[in-house]
């Protein structure tokens, strides 16, 4: 290995097909023990970067070198010996047994007419066993399921027994379980010591397994950077055309990414008519969402960072006022929520249980003189105030609020007291 661990180095690499570039000046390395995702909207250049490390597309510009060796310029033979490929769609060649599929990946250590043999063998019913695929060593390879091939094509990469690993969407055949266990299998790879370079479409899956993450847009490839740096809601909606909260999931405490919106989804230029709502800990997710498909605004209140209500607002554009993470809202913020509600068209009280912290929401809500719509009801287990809330609740349904049952009852009559500014979007018919 090279000093500095590079088994796989695009040094500003531009690749294309005949005079059509695809990507231009790639220049990033993947380490020995690293695992690197390749994201990128559809035919930004993802797949023709792993083939050009293997001589497919042309190299028109800079070198792809393993430990310093061209690639590029490698017998096929040998470069076979150092970097295994796992293609989106594998195609068997003929009617061949699964075995004898696997037996493939041996060949490159192999002389020209020689079979394997005994050690050839047992490297094949190791991999065959690490990807659940032993069961299927008697089948035909044309009679299987693109999940079983795909897992098969795995194992015949593994039986190279390659310092570099390629993956073209490795999971895309796959049921949830084969795929979780063919990432966690090449993440045990990457953890003793492989390079693993894959293209990945779920940006979930991705941020779960690589250490760091490039984007492939534009013709261009980002410095490669831990899932939390390269993905973030700004850059998936800008590469992506998605409104996504993005936010660390409290199970695998890798980063999670979450469509809300696509950009088709948003009306032209910033609605002119908004609603209030008062929310938090994730009670206005949905309604959020939904407000926005219907092309109007969202005033959000306060809302302290790291809150799910916070996250959604950033990802649909809603305003709200910021506190701090477990922040109050003081006299200041509570004036800025009733401002930004007296501006909307209404202001609907979601199902958020009330504290101290959060109470001056509710209250900004009632003195905001716009209509109040309340959903649901003011149960023990909502009022943590000693009554407080209870007392404005009451208040507003003394003005004359309305109270309905459900989200989807609140949306009505925000649409109703929105007027033409509303519109049904096709998700909600």
């Amino acid at each position: 290995m090279s000093p500095d661990g590079r088994l796989l180095a695009f040094d500003g690499v531009t690749v294309g097909y005949g005079a059509r570039t695809v990507v231009r000046d790639a220049a990033f390395a993947v380490r020995g023990g690293e695992f690197i995702g390749l994201v990128g909207p559809n035919g930004a250049g993802k797949s023709t970067l792993l083939r050009a490390v293997t001589g497919g597309p042309d190299v028109t510009a800079g070198d792809i070198t393993s430990d310093g060796r061209s690639l590029v310029r490698m017998p096929d033979r040998e470069r076979a010996r150092l970097v295994g490929v796992v293609p989106q769609t594998p195609v068997p060649p003929f009617a061949l047994g699964a075995r004898g599929f696997v037996e493939m990946g041996r060949h490159p250590h192999l002389g020209r007419l020689a079979s394997p043999g005994p050690a050839d063998r047992a490297i094949v019913a190791e991999v065959m066993r690490r990807t659940d695929t032993a069961h299927l060593a008697e089948e035909r390879i044309d009679e299987l399921s693109g999940g079983d091939l795909q897992r098969l094509t795995l194992a015949q990469a593994l039986a190279q027994q390659p310092r570099v690993l390629l993956l073209d969407e490795p999971t895309s055949h796959l049921d949830l379980n084969h795929a979780l266990q063919v990432l966690d299998l090449v993440r045990s790879l990457a953890d003793d010591g492989m390079a693993v370079l894959g293209v990945f479409h779920d940006l979930g899956l991705a941020a779960r397994f690589a250490d760091r993450i490039a984007i492939v847009a534009d013709g261009r490839v980002t410095p490669p950077a831990p899932p939390a740096e390269a993905l973030d809601a700004r850059v998936v909606a800008d590469v992506f055309g998605v409104r996504a909260v993005v936010r660390t999931d409290p199970v695998t405490g890798t980063l999670a990414v979450t469509p809300i919106l696509r950009g088709a989804d948003l009306s032209p230029g910033a609605s002119q008519v908004s609603v209030g709502l008062v929310c938090g800990s994730g009670a206005g997710a949905t309604l959020m969402r939904r407000l926005a498909l219907s092309g109007l605004g969202v005033h959000a209140g306060a809302l302290n960072r790291g809150d799910v209500d916070h996250a959604v607002a950033e990802a649909v554009g809603a305003a709200y006022v910021e506190l701090p993470p477990f922040g109050e809202i003081d006299a200041p913020a509570e004036a800025q929520v009733r401002q930004g509600y007296a501006a909307c068209s209404c202001v609907i009280v979601t199902e958020v249980p009330f504290g101290r912290p959060n109470l001056p929401n509710l209250r900004a809500a009632v003195e905001s003189r716009r209509p109040v719509v309340l959903v649901g009801h003011m149960r023990a287990d909502r009022d943590f105030t000693g009554g407080d809330a209870r007392a404005l609740w009451d208040m507003a349904l003394g003005a004359g609020a309305m109270r309905v049952d459900t989200e989807a009852d609140a949306l009505e009559a925000a649409r109703a007291l929105s007027g033409p500014a509303a519109t049904t979007h096709p998700e909600e018919r």
